[in-house]
C-alpha cells in the first residue's frame, strides 16, 4: 500500500503542511504497518509517537524507525490497541490508515474509535477527521459480456451456474468513469471525532440516484468512499478538505470501487432515461458469522422522469456479501 501514492501523499501532505498540529505533541498511530505515518509525524516535530500493530510487521517497523534515526521518538508496540499498555495516559493526536474496502471492511475502525475514547485528550485531533460512503449507478455492457455472459458458453459448455457468485458477492474492481451514469450520493458520513461504533451499522439509509444519460441496461451499484482532513475537531464534514476519493472519476487507489451487480433473474435489465431516478434504501452491517465481513442490502424502485398514470413501479431487493 506504500505504492498507493494517492493515499500516502494525502497523509504526508496534511502532516507536513500542518506541522504546528504535531510539533511537541504525543501521537498514537493505530495499525502502523511499516510505520510510515509515524515517521511523517516524527519528522513534523512530534515529541513522541507510539506506533501499535498486531502483526509481525511491527518488527520491521521498529528496524525502519532506528535506521532512520527516530528511535528516541517513535516507540513500537506489538498487540491489539485494546490490549497493549501505552506508556502515556493520553495522546494529543491519533493517526491511522484504518480504511478497508467499501470503507468498513475488516472493521478496523472499531479499534480506532476505542483508542479515541480511551486515549485521546480533550481537544485532541483525529487524522483523518471525516469519511463519507457514496453510492452510484453502474452500467457497463462490456463488463457484463466479459465477466457474466462469458459463462453461458465456455468452449461450447454451459457453465452459467458460475454466474451466481458474481451476483452474490461484492466485487472489488476499478470501474471506468463512463460506466457511472449518475452523480454519487452520500449514504453515510463518518465524523471521526464523534462517531460511535453502533452508528457504523446502517439499517436503511435512503438514497436517490438520478440517471445523467440514457442507459440501455442498468447493471448495479457502485460503492466508494472519500477521505477528509481537518485541522480542528469542530470542523464539519462539508467544511473539511477532501484529500482523496476512491471514486471512479478520480485517480486509481488500491481500494478501487465496490461493485454490487444486480441479477434480474431472467428478465432484461431495466432501461433508464436521462432524469429517471432510482430511489431506495441501503443497509450495510458487519457479517453475522465473521465480524470483518460486510452484509449489504439494497431496496429500490425506478421512478420515471415523466411518469404516466398507467406506469407500474417495480420494486427490487438484493443482498450481497463482502468477504
Amino acid at each position: 500500500m506504500l505504492q498507493d501514492t494517492i493515499r500516502t501523499d494525502a497523509y504526508r501532505d496534511f502532516i507536513y503542511n500542518n506541522k504546528h498540529l504535531f510539533a511537541g505533541k504525543v501521537v498514537l498511530d493505530v495499525g502502523c504497518g511499516t510505520g510510515i505515518l509515524s515517521l511523517f509525524c516524527a519528522k513534523a516535530g512530534a515529541a513522541k509517537v507510539i506506533a501499535v500493530d498486531n502483526s509481525g510487521i511491527i518488527d520491521k517497523a521498529r528496524e525502519i524507525v532506528f535506521r532512520n534515526g527516530f528511535g528516541d521518538i517513535i516507540q513500537c508496540l506489538r498487540g491489539k490497541i485494546e490490549e497493549v499498555t501505552l506508556p502515556v495516559k493520553e495522546v494529543d493526536v491519533i493517526v491511522s490508515e484504518w480504511m478497508g474496502y467499501c470503507l468498513l471492511y475488516e472493521a478496523m475502525l472499531d479499534s480506532v474509535i476505542w483508542a479515541r475514547d480511551r486515549y485521546l485528550a480533550p481537544g485532541g485531533l483525529m487524522v483523518p477527521s471525516h469519511a463519507a460512503l457514496r453510492l452510484s449507478l453502474f452500467a457497463d455492457d462490456d463488463y457484463i459480456s466479459d465477466k457474466i455472459c462469458f459463462w453461458n458458453s465456455v468452449y461450447g459448455f454451459d457453465m452459467s451456474c458460475m454466474q451466481k457468485r458474481a451476483y452474490d458477492d461484492i466485487v472489488i474492481r476499478t470501474v471506468k468513469a463512463d460506466a457511472v451514469p449518475s452523480d454519487p450520493t452520500t449514504f453515510l458520513e463518518v465524523p471521526l471525532h464523534r462517531i460511535r461504533k453502533d452508528q457504523l451499522n446502517i439499517s436503511g439509509a435512503e438514497f436517490t440516484l438520478t440517471a445523467s444519460r440514457e442507459i440501455d441496461q442498468f447493471h448495479g451499484f457502485i460503492i466508494h468512499f472519500d477521505i477528509f482532513f481537518a485541522t480542528d475537531r469542530d470542523t464539519e464534514a462539508k467544511d473539511a478538505k477532501l484529500y482523496f476519493s476512491t471514486g471512479p472519476t478520480g485517480p486509481e487507489t488500491h481500494w478501487q470501487q465496490a461493485l454490487a451487480l444486480v441479477d434480474f433473474e431472467g428478465s432484461r435489465s431495466p432501461t433508464l432515461k436521462s432524469g429517471d431516478q432510482v430511489q431506495g434504501k441501503i443497509a450495510l452491517s458487519k457479517g453475522n458469522t465473521y465480524h470483518r465481513e460486510l452484509d449489504v442490502t439494497i431496496d429500490w424502485q425506478i421512478m420515471d422522469a415523466a411518469p404516466k398514470e398507467s406506469d407500474k413501479k417495480s420494486k427490487y431487493q438484493r443482498k450481497w456479501l463482502m468477504h
